[in-house]
This record gives structure tokens, sequence and C-alpha cells, in this order.
């Protein structure tokens, strides 16, 4: 038998290798963005800000920052307003195709991101709509869908209703009732869906590739440097780290206005 100081101790080493694994390469990362040097590799020539600064006077990779916010918002608002509306029908109603309908929403998350590009490509040409930061939005929000369903139903399953009852009972009307007991209840849902739904539009360069035109966001602009533009290779850690700090940041505001 493992003595219980034994298990705690493999518990320990597995746990700082664990976080080793998955915050070392921003160490590296953010020790690049600082390397005065035109070379991604080591020794290390000294420290600088001038990466950053070229970032930031790149208007190219400053708007693809934007419009990746942008889309990414944008993802978020209309992911979470079907999914909710989807979760509602799937948990309280029931309806033919009701089961199909489960079956097809999670469809985006089993098929390729590239095959799913390809295929909304086609499908906006023939329609006659033009690649840009709106057919790209459409894109991101259906792959969203299922991720935001899925969370609201979880939510809305372990509902108590009888509070929605006892609100009405008591002479509140339905949207009443809906924004001052229903919402704030499945409010940490709502954050968690949001902040999933922000991160795999955010992240997306699969989908970004085909659906977007001459804009660009951060995946497209990284992958097109890595690609045809060697010189702005060094500017890349910075863009990273300023990239990584606001989903830092939008991380910590959505955990604080969960426990709300």
């Amino acid at each position: 038998m493992v003595s219980e100081r034994v298990r705690d101790t493999i518990f320990s080493v597995y746990f700082a290798l664990f976080m080793i694994l998955i915050y070392a390469p921003f160490v590296v990362l953010m020790v690049f963005s600082f390397n005065d040097s035109t070379l991604l590799t080591l020794p290390l020539e000294g420290f600088t800000l001038k990466w950053y600064w070229k970032f930031f006077g790149n208007a190219q990779a400053f708007s693809s920052i934007l419009n990746s916010l942008l889309v990414a918002s944008a993802t978020a608002v209309l992911a979470i307003l079907g999914g909710t509306m989807a979760a509602f029908a799937l948990v309280r109603h029931r309806f033919a195709g009701r089961t199909i309908l489960q079956w097809f929403m999670l469809l985006p998350m089993i098929l390729p991101y590239v095959i799913m590009g390809i295929a909304l490509f086609l499908f906006f040409s023939i329609v006659g709509i033009e690649p840009s930061l709106f057919t790209v939005t459409l894109g991101h929000t259906l792959v969203a869908l299922p991720y935001v369903t899925l969370i609201m139903v979880a939510r809305l399953i372990g509902f108590d209703r009888s509070l929605e009852e006892a609100a009405m009972d008591l002479g509140a009307d339905e949207i009443t009732t809906f924004r001052k007991v229903t919402l704030p209840i499945i409010m940490p849902g709502i954050v968690a869906s949001a902040f999933l739904a922000f991160t795999i539009s955010f992240e997306d360069v699969s989908l970004a590739y085909f659906l977007l035109g001459y804009e660009r966001t951060v995946p497209v602009f990284i992958y097109g440097v890595l690609g045809r533009v060697p010189k702005e290779l060094p500017m890349l850690p910075a863009m990273s780290m300023v990239t990584l700090s606001i989903a830092f940041v939008l991380a910590i505001i959505s955990t604080l206005i969960a426990r709300e």
C-alpha cells in the first residue's frame, strides 16, 4: 500500500510538471518579446521594447487585434442569444424534431474547421455575400452555438422553476420574472458561455482564413507573417503578449462577474 505521504508527493510532482508544461511556453514567449535580437533563438542579446513599439506602429497588426475583438464580441453576443433560446426550447418544451435538432446542433463541434470553412465559403459565394468580418462572425457563431447551448442546457436542467412560479404568484409578469428571477440565476452560465464563445472566435484561424476578405484577425495575420513576411517575425512575440494580456484581463472580468 502506498502511504498518504508518498501519494501527496506524487500528486505534488505531477501538479508541478503540469503547471510547467502549461505556463513555461508563455514565459519563453514573454522573454523573447523583450529580446533585442532579430532571431528567435538563444542566446538572448539584451532587453528592449522596440518590438512592442513596432507592433503598435504597424497599422495592419494593430487593426488585426481590433478586428479580432470586434468579431469575437459579436460572436459572443449572437451565440449567447441563439444558444440560450435553443437551450430554453430543448429543456422546457417538447416538439417534433427535438431529438434531430439536438444531433444537428452538435455537428459543428464534430466537423473539422477547415471543412466548415470551405463549405461556408462556397455557400456565401453562391448567395453573393463577399468575404468580410461579417461572414467570419457568422461562421464563428455557428461553431460557438453548440458549446453555448450545452452550457445553458446544463444550467437550466438544475433550475428550480418554482421560483418563477412564486414570482408570478406575487404579481410579476413574465418579463419581470425573467429579468429579476431567471436571468440572475442563469447569469453564471451566460458569462461562462460568452467567454467560451469569445475565445473560440478570438483564436480561430481555419474558418477565418476562408471567410475573411482583405481585413485580418490576429491568428490570420500571424499565420501570414509566418509564411510570407520573415522580417516581421521578431514582432510576433510582442504581439502575442498583447493578445494574451487582453485574454487574461477578459478572463478575470468574466470570473468576477460570474461570482456576483
